[in-house]
């Protein structure tokens, strides 16, 4: 009897993880949230034809960010909902949700309109505000995501007692998120392996770009275990943008031979729709460095401003605000740390 090799084992493994393309919504940053009418309806009509069953849209920030931000879309989510619902025919559209910007009543008119899948985002220090939307959400007959942010700042087992908390509330599957693009793909095999050994729950991977391994990283989680895996087209997202849909399925296909996903459908969505809309600028120097020192991009301005004042190098202030804290550096903590290596 032939025996079947490790890698075979873990590769077969990989095929089973769906695609969740987040292009319109995490891919919103790039574009200062100003993707048009226009625009959703081509990625979602493409993301469908070419076999994505779960697509998410809106404001970066999810439901309500519109109005709870400085940064308005172009759209509003009520025209959100009604064009996802009027161009969907197969696939879930969902929206992110963030506890405090999204009161429960969004998550409600939501479901109203159609949505049929919720991501409620979370800081993996601080699970505790998911509850009552998870809970609405199970009430309501939407699945249920949770998302726990900046999961890189986090050891494995407090990883796993966050993700099974999540379970705990009701979800039906945690997502691990690499916000600061930081992580090794080894380091994300052995992540999902460890966690998957103490909870049943499904894993999803959220990976971004900053160090170039988005692609390889969710390949590396999808091995260890992943159910579901975030993508975009082109690689379209905040700060460096993240898994690239159309080369993640492409690689699916090359694994395998199967074509679930219609790669070269999704490649010309890419290139016809996603390439040309103008993109905000992205400093490769910061993502780069935020990438090593795991510093999400939204901390930036802050340290780029610090630095500036005390008149230090703002990569190593990133350097050393990252040993301090790098899930939410106060101001006045990250400007105390530039005076003392000004002192220096």
């Amino acid at each position: 009897m032939s025996q079947v090799s490790p890698m075979a084992a873990e590769d077969r493994r990989s095929y089973s993880v769906d695609i969740l393309d987040c292009t319109l919504r995490d891919g919103s940053y790039a574009v200062d949230f100003q993707f048009t009418e226009s625009t959703i309806k081509s990625v979602l009509t493409g993301l469908e034809g070419a076999g994505v069953r779960f697509v998410e849209l809106g404001h970066g920030l999810g439901l309500n960010a519109a109005e709870r931000t400085p940064h308005p879309t172009r759209v509003s989510d009520a025209r959100c909902f009604s064009i996802a619902s009027e161009t969907l025919t197969s696939a879930s559209w969902g929206m992110f949700c963030i506890p405090g910007i999204a009161e429960l009543d969004h998550l409600r008119q939501a479901a109203a309109a159609g949505m049929r899948f919720v991501r409620v985002g979370v800081d993996v220090t601080a699970v505790a505000p998911a509850e009552t939307y998870i809970a609405l959400a199970k009430d309501l007959g939407i699945t249920t995501f949770a998302n726990l942010m900046k999961t890189n700042v986090l050891g494995t087992d407090m990883v796993t007692a966050a993700v099974r908390q999540c379970a705990d509330y009701g979800a039906d599957t945690v997502y691990l998120v690499d916000s600061a693009g930081g992580y090794l793909p080894g380091d994300v095999t052995e992540l999902f392996e460890k966690v998957r050994q103490s909870v049943t729950v499904p894993l999803g991977f959220h990976g971004h770009d900053n160090l170039n391994l988005a692609n390889a990283n969710s390949l590396a989680a999808a091995a260890g275990g992943a159910r579901f895996v975030d993508t975009t087209l082109d690689g379209i997202g905040r700060g460096a943008g993240n898994t690239i849909t159309e080369t993640f399925a492409a690689t699916l296909h090359v694994q395998d031979g199967r074509d679930r996903y219609d790669f070269r459908a999704l490649a010309e969505l890419s290139e016809s729709v996603v390439r040309p809309l103008e993109r905000l600028h992205d400093d490769r120097t910061y993502q780069v460095a935020g990438g090593v020192t795991r510093t999400h991009s939204s901390f930036f301005p802050l340290i780029g401003r610090c630095a500036e004042i005390a008149n230090v190098d703002v990569f190593d202030l990133m350097a050393a605000v990252a040993e301090r804290d790098r899930v939410n550096p106060a101001e006045d903590m990250v400007l105390k740390t530039a005076h003392a290596m000004a002192a220096h």
